[in-house]
């Protein structure tokens, strides 16, 4: 029974995912639940076979039928509530501002055309099987530029990341550190946080400009 709906559960899953407008196993009790709900119909699909028919052959298969349908009822809408479970879950957690990328300058950002499906999925609140490549990389260096992620997840994090609190500041390290790649590299965790902490400052800053964050508005906007 439980597999029945973990099965369909997974099917409204991937369909709600896929559509982008959409993962938490059932508790124990969900079988029990069932069978209460199943107990609650007989009655009646029991006073319904007797009404309609006097044949008891017909009364069998009215029966029959009005329980197997309330059956097959209740597992689809048990194994949707899965599925929507399940969609919650994988999800981010960070509130993102969503608008169409598509047509923007992209290149500017030496991002690609997959790197920009994946950062459409970022948007919607999912963490992108693919990572993102950040291709830009620090003045007269070859390492790649940490402000350059910082300053694209400030356009596009609701309010944005300047003095982000702790629990968020945790939240986002996590999501950068499975969605980018720096210049084909993992993130470094260490030059992640200080990184954070210098492009903070300098955002703060009235007195300077941080062309990475000037770049990114110029591709897309202020938020």
């Amino acid at each position: 029974m439980k597999g029945v709906i973990e099965a369909i559960g997974k099917f409204f899953y991937k369909f709600l995912k896929k559509k982008e407008s959409f993962y938490h196993s059932l508790d124990k009790s969900e079988g029990k639940k069932i069978l209460f709900l199943l107990t609650c119909m007989t009655p009646v699909a029991f006073i319904a076979a007797f009404t309609f028919s006097d044949s008891f052959k017909t009364q069998l298969l009215i029966f029959t039928g009005y329980l197997s349908m309330a059956f097959l009822t209740i597992i689809l809408s048990a194994g949707y509530q899965s599925g929507l479970k399940r969609f919650h879950r994988d999800k981010h957690g960070l509130e993102m501002i969503k608008i169409n990328l598509y047509g923007k300058d992209f290149p500017k950002l030496l991002l690609t055309d997959k790197d920009l499906d994946n950062f459409h999925l970022l948007l919607m609140g999912y963490i992108p099987q693919t990572k993102i490549n950040n291709r830009n990389l620090i003045k007269n260096g070859s390492s790649a530029n940490y402000f350059f992620v910082f300053s694209l997840m400030h356009r596009f994090v609701r309010d944005g990341i300047i003095d982000i609190d702790t629990a968020r500041r945790k939240m986002l390290f996590e999501i950068i550190k499975e969605s980018f790649s720096m210049n084909g590299n993992p993130v470094n965790p260490n030059t992640l946080e200080s990184s954070f902490s210098r492009w903070n400052t300098s955002m703060k800053d009235k007195q300077l400009v941080v062309l990475e964050h000037e770049k990114i508005i110029e591709v897309f906007g202020e938020q």
